[in-house]
């Protein structure tokens, strides 16, 4: 739980004013308190304290201090924006396990409702088990008669579901979860702009995350707990011959502003 050492507490208030379930209130002597009441955790509190006053469960509730943001980032991260494209085919070259890993834990810096941060990750490397998962996919589809276009594709050497050489992020969380299926996606987001400015290429796998929940043996070998659900797979490698030169027509945005 929070706690707010008195003696180093100056009574700004700033820690009540941004709380977002008003934990803490200043009592009569002027200081910040804790109420009791149900504290999310989302350190609000600890990051605008002047004085450094606040710990949670009696551990540093802060990392480091916050610096400015780089000349023109507004511009930088517009073009990254812009210019981030879907890449399937990729170089047989591995991705740094520091690179994946450095983009996995600033996704948990992503919000998240209630700031719960659900989302559990899954790196898919093995090339055996990614194959194994591809049979499975087309076993499956042949059986319902769903998704046949995957099966032709595949035939003439395409592969929509996993691309090529592709290192495969799995999200998953637990099916109870206030929203998982949308704080995935903004962690995943997350992640793969971070990615794509290091140069990795990255590609959302619609198919993939369908038929992981659908397939037994996919979780099986995925070792996904129960009562846990695939909320989004990203592909992820070096791209193979795909220097984009122009950023393709898109409409305006539709706002309606009432």
């Amino acid at each position: 739980m929070i706690f707010i050492d008195s003696s180093k507490c100056t009574g700004c208030g700033q820690c009540t004013r941004v709380c977002p379930f008003t934990v803490l209130r200043l009592n009569q002597e002027g200081k910040a308190e804790n109420t009791g009441k149900k504290c999310i955790a989302c350190m609000h509190c600890a990051a605008i304290c002047p004085a450094e006053a606040i710990t949670y469960d009696s551990r540093p509730a802060v990392a480091e201090k916050t610096q400015p943001l780089p000349e023109d980032c507004s511009t930088t991260v517009k073009q990254l924006i812009y210019q981030r494209r879907s890449y399937r085919r990729f170089l047989k070259k591995k991705v740094p396990g520091d690179i994946l890993r450095a983009a996995l834990d600033a996704a948990e810096n992503a919000p998240s409702a209630k700031n719960e941060h659900p989302v559990r990750w899954i790196i898919l490397e093995s090339e055996e088990i990614r194959q194994c998962i591809m049979d499975w996919i087309l076993e499956y589809c042949r059986e319902n008669q769903v998704s046949m276009e995957l099966i032709s594709e595949y035939a003439n050497g395409n592969n929509p579901v996993m691309g090529e050489n592709a290192v495969i992020i799995i999200g998953i969380c637990r099916r109870n979860s206030i929203n998982p299926a949308q704080d995935t996606a903004i962690a995943l987001t997350s992640a793969e702009l971070l990615l794509q400015a290091e140069g990795i290429g990255t590609c959302w796998g619609g198919y993939l995350t369908r038929f992981l929940n659908l397939i037994p043996e996919c979780r099986m070998v995925l070792e996904i707990p129960e009562g846990y659900e695939v909320y989004g797979t990203l592909l992820a490698g070096y791209p193979d011959r795909q220097n984009y030169r122009y950023l393709p027509a898109r409409k305006k945005a539709e706002i309606k502003i009432i």
